[in-house]
């Protein structure tokens, strides 16, 4: 907490004593850093579409050659549970004018795209927090998203293997409980009519969640990548198959499992699920309490005991606690994608 941040007023969760069984990182930003920008934009292709990776590459790779360029960008594909095939590129900013630059140039193309012409679909979801409202968690070894960022630093953190450790991580959670100002719960309609329209998500509510927790096996030798293909990822799907089927239930508004991309669009051994959820309530409530996160939990905790300091399998994660600074639009998307079934749409 910095000199000028709040007094806090909600206690740790860290219980006294603690040492965690595996040391992990944080990634801290520059002190000159007002706000952290993340942008993901989806391109969404029918079941039987060609070249997809190719086709995307194509549509976005004059964004990254003009002024305000981001920091950082990745990409990664993945066939949603309606059969879409989606690629998804994500960019972090750290400073808004740089952003606000490319946003003029990127909203020129965006207004000029017609929905009821295109043969595929796309859509932006884009959000800005104060560095407070974000925490991570990395192995030094495995740097992705915001903490690859050039600004970003890496420090070892006690904050990690106990209950509540996520919430611990955030700065403003020592001044801010991340309750929503409206009722939280979620109504789900899937059957709204998308398709060949330009959808504005509005009345998004404040205090929504994001996150996105990332897994490598590139460097598993047989016995560990066996145990991660066994053990571990049956339960990590099983979870995100939960989340992804029971919205009303979870508050988890969409789940995205992905598989990485390379610079060549190949395909690599590293994935991640990106999540947005209702509040940061629900998200802690099912990592907290229900199975599917036990399993998981369980099972990568004995993983790491086992391994200690040869673990091959590594993680990360990103978590987001959202204000007012949220954009979510769908071009020709069919109506399950992204925040669409829910809150309040617009036909643009």
């Amino acid at each position: 907490m910095t000199s000028d941040s709040p007094e806090r007023i909600y206690p740790m969760q860290k219980p006294e004593g603690h040492q965690a069984a595996i040391q992990r990182y944080s990634s801290r930003v520059d002190a000159s850093v007002d706000r952290i920008r993340m942008l993901v934009l989806g391109c969404q292709y029918a079941a039987d579409a060609e070249n997809v990776v190719s086709q995307c590459k194509a549509t976005v790779a004059d964004m990254f050659g003009h002024a305000g360029t981001p920091l950082h960008h990745d990409q990664a594909v993945f066939r949603d549970d309606q059969g879409f095939q989606t690629v998804l590129t994500v960019l972090y900013w750290q400073d808004e004018a740089a952003f606000a630059t490319w946003q003029a140039k990127f909203n020129t193309w965006w207004a000029a795209q017609d929905p009821a012409t295109l043969a595929h679909g796309i859509w932006v979801e884009s959000f800005s927090v104060p560095p407070a409202y974000r925490e991570t968690n990395v192995f030094k070894e495995y740097i992705r998203g915001v903490s690859a960022c050039p600004m970003t630093k890496i420090s070892p953190m006690g904050e990690s293997g106990y209950w509540g450790a996520a919430r611990d991580r955030f700065t403003a959670s020592g001044y801010d409980d991340f309750s929503p100002s409206a009722p939280s719960e979620l109504a789900f309609d899937p059957t709204r009519d998308t398709v060949g329209k330009r959808i504005v998500v509005n009345n998004i509510p404040d205090n929504m969640c994001v996150i996105r927790s990332g897994v490598t096996w590139h460097n598993c030798g047989p016995e560990q990548l066996d145990s991660y293909e066994t053990n571990l990822k049956p339960k990590l799907d099983k979870g995100m198959d939960f989340l992804r089927g029971n919205p009303e239930e979870t508050g988890c508004c969409s789940l995205r499992q992905v598989i990485c991309l390379d610079d060549t669009g190949a395909e690599e051994k590293e994935a991640y699920s990106l999540g947005i959820f209702r509040t940061y309530g629900h998200l802690e409530k099912w990592a907290h309490d229900h199975p599917t996160h036990l399993a998981i939990y369980t099972r990568a905790l004995a993983e790491r005991k086992k391994y200690q300091e040869n673990l091959e399998l590594l993680t990360y994660h990103e978590i987001y606690v959202l204000n007012d600074d949220v954009r979510c639009e769908y071009l020709n998307c069919h109506p399950q994608t992204g925040l669409l079934p829910f809150f309040d749409n617009t036909v643009a």
